[in-house]
Formats: structure tokens, C-alpha cells, sequence
């Protein structure tokens, strides 16, 4: 099979135009580990050079993990790249020191080394005006083995889609491919790769499926590998579609506050605000992932709630659903504060009473103790009408939807455990001013 033929057969150049993968004129950056996978992507963009104007520079990663054999990796790679003119960047990073400090698995520590690696590469070009992609090797069985390895773990919609054909600027020519055309390809032109001896072991989650599940579903059916890629496509355009519709409701739903109104949630087809919540907690997220489905799932039980609900998230943040909004607080932010300004004089009838809402006047006569700023404590309460009548500061928080956590935040200007002023809300009926008042305590906050 020539590279013509391969491309030919296995219509790569109709999935690249289909997902506009490369445009005339790009830079690529190749992640080349030396594998079959990477070293075919190669001479599939060396073929495609000429036709797509290509400057395509490699991008190899000596995890140091594997030893002697990592190192003649490295070496096969730079001769492979020495041979054909393509401009090498090899890098050799430390994987099992950074998880080891990290606490990340050796895993995902590698996968962030190598796409960091990537970022720099191709971030080398862009600076030199050249619009970049970075192209990895995953092929079918890699997006089949995806999926299975997410269905086993619990997952939504997303990860039944599997690998992305594109996602920013990275780019999977090979998706398409089946392993096996890979290295028959690879055979029948004589051209040397390397293997990862650590890929045949069963240690690993994803190695499992490779050697011990695939094999039986392709008993089952032989076009079991087609069949899940066809799947996934599939999924892939509802979930184009859910996300269209998520984005609409989210435009909706936001205030300018940046809160969500918690009737356009709760009224939206479950499906579509699912996906709305998640694309709008993602941006408090540094990885879209940190959203889990048992966050959303939470949520979506509790908007038809009464009352404040809280949920936890990562990251020490909470998603407050308040009443009628859904916002999120951060618990290490600094808090608000502010400083009052005090003015006392006397009183005359012809004056007019101040009309902002953090500056309030009061009847110095009836003040009984020294005024203290404070915030709520036990046995506060504040005179709700001119009968005298009394309401305890939780009760009027709660009759205001002052949300929960805020209500240890709001300053009161107190005398004793009689609240004069709920700073931002109300004054007490008891201390306004009357046909009896003689002096006035003018009061004013202002918010750092």
C-alpha cells in the first residue's frame, strides 16, 4: 500500500477538509513519539507538504521513564527527522519526579509535559505569522478504547462522543484510521518504528481494553471498530446541537450580575439546562472536567427547591442557589469592606431627608448606648412598624432572601442588640425621625 493509495483509501484528505483541519500555508507541529501511530502521521504530512503548502516542524518527548529504550526512541526520531529535513524539538522532562510532586498520576503528569511542549512549538511559528496546528496520532481504536474506558467510569454525553477530531488547534488526521491499516501501511513500505514495550503490559485501565476487550468485541462483530466510530460521530452533532441550545439558554438566563435567573433553568428541557450549568460552572473551573456529573446532577435536583441551597465545588468555590438566582462564590476571596462617616446637628423641620441608600438619618434622642458596626449576634431584632412591633434580624433576613452566606457578612449599626440600621436594607421605625426630633445622627457607608 503506497501513501497515495493509503490516503486514498482511507479518504484522509476528505476528513481533514470535512473538519478543516489544515488550510494552505499552515505551520504543524507533530507530536512524534516514534510510534507506529506518530511515524505514519509523519509520512501522511510529508505527502501532504506540497499539496497544503506545509511547514511542518516535530515535537519529541523523553518521559525518562522507560530508560535505554526511551533513549534509542529519542535517537530513531532525530534520524527519522535528520533523514527527511523536518526540524526537531526533543525535550527531555523528568515524569516520574513531576507526578511524584504533583501527585498526579504518571499519566496525566506525561500527557500535560507533552502538550505543553506542543504549546511552546507551535507557539515558536505563530510568532514568526504562521497559522499553527498541532497534530497528534490517535487513530480508531484509540477513539474506540475512549469510549468503552469512559462508559466503564460513568459518563454523560461528552465522553460518549469520544476523541475530538479538533479541539482549538489541535488536530487528529488519523482518527479515522484503524490500527491495523497503521501498521500494514507502515509494513508494506518497510518503514521502521518503535515499540513501547510498557503498551503490551495490563496494568493500565486503557491497555486492558486494548488486549482483553477489543478483541472479543471484534469476535462479536468485526465491524465493531467502524460501528463505535459511527456511533460517535453521531453523538458528536447532538451534542453540537445541545450546546447551541445551552448557549442560547445561557444568554437568557444571565444577569448582568453574572448570575443565572433559576426559572430559566428550571423551566428548560432538562437535557439542554444540563449542559447550560455545566458550560456555565466551567468558567469557574481551570478544566471543564472538574465539572462532574454528580455536581450537575445536584443541582438540577434542587432548582425547584424553596428557599437558599448550597452545593460545594472544587476549587474551595460554592454554587449558592438563592431564591431566585444561581451564582457562584469563592470562600478565599477577600470580602467587601467599607467605612461610615458619622455627622450629628440640629434638627429643623424644612429639612429634607436624604434619599441614598447608604446614608440614613436617625433621632439621636432615642439612641440608649454607645452605637457599635457589627454583624449579627444572638438576640438581635430590629422595630418593623410604629406599634413597636419586633422582628429578630434571622427573620428578617430570611423574609428579605438575603442569602446565607452573606448574612454574617452584612454590617448592622447597632445600639445594644436593637439593630438601627441593616446597612444597604433598612432602618429601624424606632430611631426615624419624628415631629419630636431635636438632633440628628446622619450616618453614611461608603464601599471599598
Amino acid at each position: 500500500m503506497t501513501i497515495g493509495s493509503f490516503l486514498k483509501k482511507k479518504k484522509i484528505r476528505e476528513y481533514i477538509d470535512k473538519y478543516n483541519m489544515l488550510n494552505r500555508g499552515d505551520g504543524v507541529v507533530l507530536g512524534l513519539s516514534g510510534g507506529p501511530d506518530s511515524v505514519c502521521l509523519f509520512f501522511v504530512l510529508l505527502a501532504l507538504k506540497e499539496e497544503y503548502g506545509l511547514t511542518i516542524n516535530a515535537v519529541h518527548i523523553n518521559h525518562m521513564i522507560r530508560g535505554k529504550d526511551a533513549d534509542e526512541d529519542e535517537e530513531y526520531v532525530r534520524q527519522l527527522c535528520n533523514d527527511f529535513e523536518v526540524p526537531l524539538k526533543a525535550y527531555r522532562i523528568d515524569i516520574p519526579s513531576m507526578a511524584k510532586e504533583s501527585g498526579r498520576s504518571v499519566e496525566e503528569e506525561a500527557r500535560m509535559a507533552r502538550y505543553e511542549a506542543f504549546e511552546e512549538a507551535a507557539n515558536s511559528l505563530k510568532d514568526a505569522g504562521i497559522n499553527t496546528k498541532i497534530a497528534v496520532a490517535h487513530n480508531a481504536d484509540d477513539n474506540a478504547e475512549t469510549v468503552l474506558f469512559h462508559m466503564a467510569r460513568g459518563t454523560g454525553l461528552d465522553g460518549m462522543c469520544g476523541i475530538a477530531p479538533v479541539r482549538g488547534d489541535i488536530i487528529r488526521p488519523l482518527l479515522a484510521v484503524p490500527k491495523g491499516e497503521i501498521l500494514e501501511f507502515l509494513e508494506d513500505n518497510g518503514i521502521a518504528y518503535c515499540i513501547d514495550a510498557t503498551n503490551q503490559e495490563v496494568d493500565y485501565d486503557r491497555n486492558r481494553i486494548r488486549h482483553n476487550i477489543m478483541p472479543e468485541l471484534n469476535k462479536i462483530n468485526d465491524k465493531a471498530l467502524d460501528h463505535i466510530f459511527d456511533m460517535t460521530e453521531r453523538l458528536s452533532e447532538v451534542a453540537d446541537y445541545i450546546s447551541f441550545e445551552a448557549s442560547g439558554l445561557l444568554q437568557m438566563a444571565k444577569e448582568e450580575d453574572g448570575s443565572l435567573r433559576k426559572r430559566a433553568l428550571s423551566t428548560a428541557p432538562r437535557v439542554i439546562a444540563s449542559q447550560a450549568l455545566k458550560d456555565y460552572l466551567s468558567g469557574f473551573m481551570p478544566f471543564q472536567k472538574d465539572v462532574s456529573a454528580v455536581h450537575i446532577e445536584s443541582i438540577l435536583e434542587l432548582l425547584n427547591e424553596e428557599g437558599e441551597r448550597q452545593i460545594q465545588l472544587p476549587y474551595k468555590k460554592t454554587l449558592i442557589i438563592s431564591y431566585d438566582k444561581i451564582y457562584v462564590i469563592d470562600k478565599d476571596e477577600e470580602k467587601t469592606k467599607g467605612h461610615f462617616e458619622y455627622r450629628e446637628f440640629a434638627y429643623e423641620r424644612a429639612m429634607n431627608y436624604p434619599k441614598e441608600t447608604y446614608t440614613k438619618w436617625f433621632d439621636c434622642d432615642r439612641i440608649m448606648a454607645n452605637i457599635v458596626i457589627r454583624t449579627r449576634a444572638e438576640g438581635d431584632y430590629l422595630v418593623i412598624d410604629s406599634d413597636g412591633n419586633r422582628k429578630s434580624i434571622q427573620d428578617y433576613f430570611v423574609d428579605e432572601k438575603i442569602p446565607r452566606h452573606l448574612r454574617d457578612e452584612v454590617p448592622l449599626v447597632c445600639d445594644g442588640n436593637h439593630v438601627m440600621w441593616v446597612v444597604g436594607h433598612r432602618v429601624s421605625e424606632y430611631y426615624k425621625i419624628s415631629e419630636n426630633t431635636t438632633r440628628v445622627l446622619e450616618i453614611s457607608y461608603t464601599e471599598e
